[in-house]
């Protein structure tokens, strides 16, 4: 290994400063390093690449926002953004997927519930029950004997996961309350299913599965009674 000097090193640093790399090799260089494309040693369009930086680090931060906000709970400050999208989405449901919509909203705030501390389960609560209550007011301007049957069925599948989900967070310790309204409005279209079928004139299958819907009805599953109206369909 060679020793040079203070005096010396400076020397070869001047040296090496005179050296000018070829044309070629600083376009490759640059092209690699900062993305800029070579045309003729003129760069296009500079002036972009700020505003280019600019824009992915906005994208870098909004994206984490998005995360942010999409795992926020009521009684955060950041679930107020997270609401403004749910109406932002309901201003482009269908007339026919609204009572969908507001049902899958009340299933978000029970799995809201399951991780919300105490402080803010009042909140989620509320929320919940307004969602249910919008539900409830959609559903019944539903005709189900008119209605498109796959409509229907996704109701039903939302209204039995809703079930499902309140007995989790029931488990949990927290009593679910405002659900009546929902309630009322399936017994109220499971009973008109049900004398509809009995002005008809049925078949002995038909008739069987009449039987077990107003089984399910006297037991109060009225989501179970609709569901098996529509497989017998």
């Amino acid at each position: 290994m060679v020793n040079l000097t203070e005096k010396e090193l400076i020397g070869k640093l001047k040296e090496l400063r005179q050296i000018k790399p070829q044309r070629d090799w600083t376009s490759i260089t640059k092209t690699r390093i900062l993305g800029v494309e070579p045309f003729g040693g003129f760069t296009l369009f500079p002036y972009l690449k700020p505003a280019f930086a600019g824009f992915v680090c906005v994208f870098m931060v909004m994206g984490g926002l998005y995360i942010a906000v999409k795992n926020s709970i009521p009684g955060e400050s950041l679930y107020a953004i997270r609401k403004i999208a749910h109406q932002g989405e309901a201003f482009f449901v269908s007339d026919q997927g609204k009572t969908l919509f507001q049902l899958k909203l009340a299933n978000d705030r029970l799995e809201d519930l399951t991780k919300s501390p105490a402080k803010n389960l009042a909140p989620t609560l509320d929320e919940f029950q307004a969602n249910i209550s919008q539900a409830a007011k959609e559903l019944s301007k539903i005709d189900a004997t008119t209605t498109n049957a796959i409509a229907i069925k996704k109701i039903v599948e939302e209204t039995k996961k809703l079930e499902e989900n309140k007995q989790k967070v029931e488990s949990l310790g927290v009593v679910i309350e405002g659900t009546q309204e929902l309630d009322d409005v399936l017994q109220k279209i499971v009973g008109n299913l049900i004398e509809d079928l009995e002005q008809r004139s049925l078949t002995e299958e038909k008739e069987e599965v009449l039987n077990q819907m107003k089984e399910l009805f006297d037991a109060e599953k009225y989501s179970d009674a609709l569901e098996l109206y529509l497989i017998s369909q």
